[in-house]
């Protein structure tokens, strides 16, 4: 018997190791210049009463975006770019359960941050009809004026407590549902002067995390070892009985 888990024991190392050793195969996926179906687009306050002015201009190779927040402190003010997998509400959202990275390269002038926001499908809260009750993932980003590389760990996202307010949503529903993406949203930093124009203009955006294959040879080959174990503990557990 304790020959067998000896045995056991150095393949658990062995499959420990090549697992180490496997390569981490990482996968990219573009969210500008757009996929197929997908569509980018601005937006402002106006129908809401504010007045915001927006100036937005679309290329496949970039996109331009210039909004000075309106000076009225009695209206509403907002106004931002929107990367929209799936414009057509057909749920045909992107999977990035895998994803640990989301990347920006962006030209930057007016503003010292943006806040940038994945929208995603939960099935538990989400209207299609209604674009605010897609669960907003949010992240404050500090930038400079002129180029910018950014790299966000995916990990950094969070529900803030505004979106469970406003819809009135337990904070229980806290699922990031990062296997149904919807949108991809660039706005305003949280203390952007109002009247004051901020530039964003958008070279490339792109997700990017580790293949989940090497994940799955290393549950097979767990799963091998696993067989094994039962098949050598079962015949000795047969003859105790018998003894």
């Amino acid at each position: 018997m304790k020959k067998s888990y000896t045995i056991l024991a150095i393949i658990a190392i062995i499959v420990v190791a090549i697992y180490v050793m496997l390569p981490k195969e990482r996968f990219a996926e573009t969210v500008f210049p757009l996929g197929d179906g997908a569509k980018v687009s601005a937006f402002d306050d106006n129908a809401a009463g504010g007045t915001s002015a927006v100036q937005f201009k679309a290329s496949d190779s970039l996109t331009s975006f210039q909004c000075a927040l309106g000076t009225d402190e009695k209206k509403p003010t907002w106004c931002g770019l929107v990367f929209d997998f799936d414009p057509a509400g057909e749920k045909k959202f992107h999977n990035w359960k895998n994803v640990d990275t989301l990347y920006m390269d962006l030209d930057i002038a007016g503003t010292d941050e943006i806040l940038v926001k994945v929208w995603t499908y939960d099935p538990d809260v989400t209207d299609l009809q209604k674009s605010n009750t897609f669960k907003m993932l949010l992240k404050e980003v500090p930038v400079k004026t002129g180029r910018n590389k950014i790299a966000i760990p995916f990990e950094h996202f969070y529900i803030p407590n505004f979106w469970y307010d406003d819809l009135g949503v337990k904070r229980s529903k806290n699922r990031l549902h990062h296997e149904s993406v919807a949108r991809v949203e660039i706005s305003a930093g949280w203390k952007q002067p109002r009247g004051k124009n901020f530039v964003v203009n958008v070279r490339e955006i792109f997700a990017s995390g580790i293949s989940n294959t090497a994940y799955g040879i290393f549950l097979f080959m767990i799963l091998g070892l696993m067989i094994v174990a039962i098949g050598r503990s079962h015949p000795v557990k047969e003859y105790d009985e018998k003894n």
